[in-house]
């Protein structure tokens, strides 16, 4: 039997439609010839065109980064999503905002330091403005990036790239991911909180069970609200073999109030590249996922899903694809996927 919310209403009941397992595809982490940048709308429109097809079977959103400077870009991005009917998930917290935030030309983020693309006082005025569309918000790589801070405070400092503004402090600061977190709960948002450095795969990083338990004290002060997905682009290709088992870092939070946990799906699977990474790889991570009933899937980056020149600090054209091809078509992988996704018994469609 499918998976059904049963409501009852003076007495009867009512069968409510089943919960539909949420995708999310980045379009834009903020890079310097990413579609966000260089206004590119049709771009945008072809990429919520070609994720059509699995919005009947799913809960499809987008995902972007707002740190960009000129927030006239910015909106127009978004209005198009909205025109589109595309909801969509904004990166709050991330790496991205630390390195393309302090190095990209086209960035501005509000503190690159501690990885904040935008404050919560600025997430509440595109609240205000685009309402509904707002879905979600992403933590990205917090510990994996506050353990390279870290590193380049003592053991390597050439890994500091020229613009890198180190916090005084550390770049993981739960009072900071608390403040996010409130204004989700009290809008109805969702929350992904994503990494690689979950233990028991970490135990190179003598802070991570300190930031666990710091972690898991802002799961139970607000339940519900955040999804704790794993990374699968740890370094050094170690993600890997941990296909069968990725789940067993990230799968105690809902003990401690995650609302759950899930997967972030990416073709850095290989050494922090995608050229490498086969579209059979992603459709078996899918696949893993699913099978462990995860509700929450995210996929990365927008040029491998997407027909998208890959991501540079400097600007540059989002428009410089193969000939023959137009920016924002899917390419083959996500072709692959899409199929994939379509056949596939998810936990809504399962016997």
């Amino acid at each position: 039997m499918k998976l059904l919310l049963t409501l009852v209403i003076l007495g009867s009941p009512v069968f409510a439609a089943p919960i539909k397992t949420h995708l999310i595809f980045s379009i834009d982490q903020g890079f310097g010839n990413g579609v966000v940048v260089n206004g590119d709308v049709e771009a945008i429109t072809r990429m919520v065109q070609a994720l059509e097809p699995i919005r009947e079977r799913y809960d499809v959103s987008v995902l972007l980064n707002p740190m960009i400077k000129d927030k006239q870009r910015l909106k127009l991005a978004l209005d198009s999503l909205v025109k589109l009917k595309m909801p969509f998930v904004l990166d709050v917290i991330s790496s991205d905002s630390f390195t393309l935030g302090a190095n990209g030309p086209a960035n501005e983020p509000f503190d690159s330091s501690h990885g904040l693309s935008i404050s919560v006082e600025q997430l509440a005025e595109l609240k205000t403005t685009y309402g509904v569309s707002l879905v979600g918000l992403r933590f990205m790589e917090i510990f994996g990036q506050d353990y390279g801070i870290r590193a380049m405070k003592t053991t390597n400092p050439e890994l500091k790239r020229p613009g890198d503004k180190l916090p005084a402090d550390t770049f993981f600061r739960p009072d900071l991911a608390e403040g996010f977190i409130r204004f989700a709960k009290e809008h109805a948002m969702l929350v992904q909180w994503a990494d690689f450095g979950w233990m028991p795969f970490s135990p190179w990083d003598k802070a991570m069970p300190n930031y666990t338990e710091q972690v898991k004290a802002l799961l139970r002060q607000h339940p519900g609200v955040v999804t704790v997905t794993y990374n699968n682009n740890e370094p050094n290709e170690a993600s890997i073999p941990r296909l069968s088992t990725w789940h067993t870092a990230v799968e105690s939070f809902p003990k401690d109030g995650a609302a759950g946990y899930g997967l972030s799906n990416q073709s850095w699977l290989h050494n922090f590249t995608y050229m490498d990474t086969k579209p059979e790889e992603i459709i078996a991570w899918t696949q893993s996922a699913l099978d462990k009933n995860c509700r929450f899937i995210q996929f990365e980056p927008a040029w491998y899903f997407f027909n998208l020149p890959a991501g540079t600090f400097e600007l540059g054209h989002s428009t410089k694809v193969p000939d023959g091809t137009k920016p924002g078509e899917a390419t083959e992988s996500l072709k692959q996927l899409s199929a994939f996704l379509l056949s596939a018994l998810s936990p809504t469609n399962k016997p």
